[in-house]
């Protein structure tokens, strides 16, 4: 997955969640990332309960457009992000977990 489409203010979001689940933010980024997972799940949404829409895999070179941290990580932005204050349902498009993707 290559270049992303980037959509939406190029401003830093501050998305507070429903008061049941912990608040997080968003910021804008131009990250290089390597995958270093076998197979890395490719989600929706940020977070780890997104829908999986696809994968990328170990070596694969991904470029974050935003960069979202939550309860359950940092989420990285990588295709197709939509991102707006809006409140938790207005983040869209490929999101990889941090913690499979290293600065290269």
């Amino acid at each position: 997955m290559g270049t992303a489409a980037l959509l939406g203010a190029a401003l830093p979001a501050v998305v507070a969640a429903p008061a049941s689940a912990s608040s997080f933010s968003c910021q804008p980024v131009a990250h290089r990332y390597v995958v270093t997972k076998a197979k890395a799940p490719v989600h929706k949404t940020p977070g780890a309960r997104g829908t999986v829409i696809g994968y990328v895999h170990k070596g694969n070179k991904v470029v974050s457009r935003y960069e979202c941290q939550k309860s359950d990580g940092t989420w990285e932005c990588i295709e197709r992000c939509q991102v707006s204050d809006d409140g938790p349902g207005s983040l869209y498009g490929h999101w990889v977990y941090r913690g499979y993707l290293r600065q290269g």
